[in-house]
């Protein structure tokens, strides 16, 4: 059963000044400067370092997005962070924004983004918290950020950004404000700044 308005409260008040604990390669070592509404917001950054894929290549792969090696399997680099997050115990996904609904992913398999399989959040919880966010987002999911994790009353909105290739958009700005809205803090968001080694 999905959580009541006050369930909802009285969760995103718990979220408040929570310390939350990411996986120890997600750590947060900088900042990323954010402009809402006239005022420079700091959210937390992390830096991490990917193996990139050397194996078979796939024909699929979502507009050109680099393969990474993780654990011997070619994934995106939005899999990859879901799957650090994953390994340490939270229910996370790759969150495909698609105007007032989202498509959330645990895995690609090589075939057409229409084909692929959604794996909803068993925490229905964040089900209806992506909800919320979503109205005070013009009732859309765009901008949302790339993934989602969930662990106990602890939730983390991540943003992977390329080294020196990728820039915040604006929609990623509007969700960030419509979420900080609805009662959560800087602390419940991420952007994760990565690179592909070099061999």
């Amino acid at each position: 059963m999905l959580f009541g308005l006050y369930s909802i409260l009285y969760y995103v008040h718990e979220l408040i000044d929570l310390h939350i604990l990411t996986p120890k390669i997600l750590q947060s070592t900088s900042t990323e400067p954010f402009e809402i509404n006239e005022a420079t917001l700091d959210i937390p950054k992390c830096f991490v370092t990917f193996e990139p894929w050397s194996g078979r290549r796939i024909k699929e792969t979502y507009g050109g997005k680099p393969l990474l090696n993780v654990a011997g399997k070619p994934m995106f680099a939005e899999l990859a962070i879901q799957s650090l997050f994953q390994n340490d115990g939270w229910e996370a996904r790759w969150i495909s924004p698609r105007g007032i609904r989202y498509v959330p992913l645990t895995d690609w398999k090589d075939d057409q983004f229409k084909n692929q399989s959604p794996v909803p959040f068993k925490n229905e919880s964040t089900v209806e918290f992506l909800a919320n966010i979503a109205k005070l987002n013009n009732s859309s999911y765009s901008g949302c950020w790339d993934v989602v994790a969930n662990k106990g009353s602890e939730i983390i909105f991540a943003e992977s950004k390329r080294s020196k290739k990728d820039t915040i958009r604006q929609t990623q700005v509007n969700w960030l404000s419509a979420a900080l809205k609805f009662g959560l803090q800087p602390s419940n968001f991420l952007v994760v700044q990565w690179t592909a080694s070099q061999h």
